[in-house]
């Protein structure tokens, strides 16, 4: 059995504080601690280079908890989330899809009339934008933020009660689902092909899936339309 230890030697050990270590058990990022009473808890070394994934997966791939959760999910068939397996993959793929595309400043998004301030405000507190400390966007966050703004005006409107519980549903859903590609991609590739190889498959992969999925979801939506239709004519 290994050594154990209690939450403030855990707290020292991995440099995170014990409610957001309370807060990862509950939401299954941690395994939960043995205890031989009630108020006992004991943890192990598998807490300490658990906390230290998370903090990596975090801070090093800037990845939200959902997106780690799937990822931690799969992890004892998953030892590509370990750096060594394409070190430089994000990096590549970046350049390969984003061009350099410069940044844009965001009230100039508002100010020609793609979004509303409050829009903005909200896609910033919601997470489905990061705005610099500069007030610009990447280029991807500022479609985004204009794709926002047609939504409002095609009439999903807050009031109607679309946003931002609908946007956040899309949100979560994508987070989930890139944590499972991620998972099938490193799984299939790493140690079978080379870096540059896996930055071409994925750089393309990306519009190929984009596509596929628009059809599927157009395709569903159609036949639960008809589906509902035909309830209605019984």
């Amino acid at each position: 059995m290994g050594r154990v230890m209690r939450m403030r030697e855990l707290e020292q050990r991995s440099g995170v504080g014990r409610e957001t270590i309370r807060f990862y058990i509950r939401e299954g990022l941690l395994p939960e601690p043995a205890r031989a009473a009630r108020n006992s808890a004991s943890y192990s070394e598998a807490h300490v280079e658990r906390l230290g994934l998370i903090k990596r997966l975090q801070e090093e791939r800037f990845l939200p908890l959902a997106v780690i959760r799937g990822l931690l999910d799969g992890e004892g068939a998953a030892p590509w989330l370990e750096a060594q397996a394409f070190p430089g993959l994000d990096d590549v793929l970046r350049q390969r899809i984003d061009h350099d595309a410069p940044r844009v400043a965001a009230a100039t998004i508002v100010a020609g009339g793609a979004a509303t301030q409050e829009l903005l405000d909200e896609a910033v507190a919601n997470g489905f934008v990061d705005l610099a400390g500069d007030g610009t966007l990447t280029a991807r966050d500022a479609a985004i933020l204009k794709v926002l703004g047609d939504l409002d005006r095609i009439g999903f409107r807050r009031e109607r009660g679309f946003r931002p519980g609908m946007v956040a549903m899309y949100r979560d859903l994508v987070d989930w689902m890139t944590a499972q590609e991620m998972r099938f991609f490193f799984e299939a590739t790493a140690g079978q092909v080379g870096e540059d190889e896996a930055a071409d498959m994925a750089a393309r992969g990306i519009g190929a899936v984009n596509e596929l999925i628009g059809l599927m979801r157009t395709k569903a939506l159609l036949k639960g339309l008809a589906k509902r239709r035909a309830a209605n004519d019984r």
